[in-house]
């Protein structure tokens, strides 16, 4: 039987990489389309044949009727929708709201909001490190993408970092649908700038994650690119002595050998991994206690739509990659 699935969101970049995900996966059908002001096929015409005018709806009441919904909103937009639906239905959010389980440490990196009774029934949709709790839990918060980047080319390592510099790129799309002179890709097209140093709201998530890790030993510089999609990062880490590059090089391949969309490269291009789930990683020995990891993925598929179908996977007790695993990516 097929998951009856609710979609919040679709009018967004990542809610229309959701459809286009979906329609790679046996096991799901998409029941209702929350419909916000357009109807998505006249907005978005390359839907068009997809009839999904049936499964448009303003009630949100009918998405009790789904097995699981996935909702994509901006900040402080999820918890409407959420309220009604919590304990009818899976919820997988891929917005920021549920993200942060810490007060304080939410209250630093988001303003005022943080709900406790909600936040405590949302697991952190990180896979690669919290996989067994995702599979039993009704409600997943998906990383962002920054974070998830981040935190998957440390993930082996962690433990044993006594500093580390990250350096990440990102394409337009990551500001959403929404233009502004920040984000639109007309001004970002042919320029490169760095934005809140140190201050990224996807810091909490890194610290959250690793608690050895914080402001003392960590710098974060987001920085905006001239592409439209994916993540590009560049984490250059001290490590303990103690700790040789043969070592660190076996715990990385550990990472890749059980993890499907993980993959170990000897050099890294965007272009390997947009349009697809993979996230890319390769290592280079700097000197005895510094090392260079690098890492790519596209901030729509394993950033963002892509996990969150892999969440949605666990939570149903089906194989990880079902509907993922035949998604190559567009290298031209």
């Amino acid at each position: 039987m097929k998951i009856k699935l609710g979609l919040i969101g679709a009018n967004g970049f990542i809610g229309l990489e959701i459809i286009r995900l979906l329609q790679f996966h046996p096991d799901v059908e998409i029941k209702y389309i929350f419909k916000h002001q357009n109807d998505i096929t006249e907005e978005f015409n390359h839907l068009i044949n997809n009839n999904f005018e049936h499964c448009q709806t303003e009630n949100i009441a009918d998405f009790k009727d789904c097995d699981c919904v996935l909702i994509s909103l901006p900040e402080k937009k999820s918890y409407e929708y959420i309220k009604p639906l919590i304990g009818k239905t899976k919820i997988i959010d891929l917005g920021p709201d549920f993200r942060i389980s810490d007060e304080d440490t939410y209250n630093r990196y988001y303003s005022e909001g943080y709900n406790k009774e909600i936040q405590s029934k949302f697991i952190y949709g990180f896979i690669e490190k919290n996989k067994s709790i995702i599979k039993s839990s009704d409600n997943v918060s998906n990383p962002g993408c920054f974070a998830l980047a981040s935190q998957l080319s440390i993930l082996p390592i962690y433990d044993k970092i006594i500093k580390i510099d990250i350096f990440a790129i990102t394409g337009s799309s990551g500001g959403g649908k929404t233009p502004s002179l920040k984000n639109h890709h007309s001004t970002r097209s042919k320029d490169l700038f760095s934005y809140n140093i140190n201050n990224h709201r996807h810091l909490g998530e890194i610290f959250q994650s690793f608690p050895n890790l914080n402001q003392n030993n960590l710098s974060f510089i987001p920085t905006s690119g001239p592409f439209v999609r994916g993540i590009f990062v560049n984490c250059f880490i001290e490590i303990n002595t103690k700790n040789n590059f043969e070592e660190i090089s076996s715990d990385f391949k550990k990472l890749v050998s059980s993890n499907k969309f993980i993959r170990q490269q000897n050099e890294l291009k965007l272009s390997n991994v947009i349009g697809s789930n993979y996230f890319d990683i390769s290592l280079v020995n700097l000197t005895s206690n510094k090392l260079l990891v690098q890492s790519c993925l596209d901030n729509l598929v394993k950033g963002a739509a892509g996990n969150a179908i892999q969440c949605m996977n666990l939570m149903f007790n089906l194989e990880e990659d079902l509907g993922l695993n035949k998604i190559l990516p567009i290298h031209v």
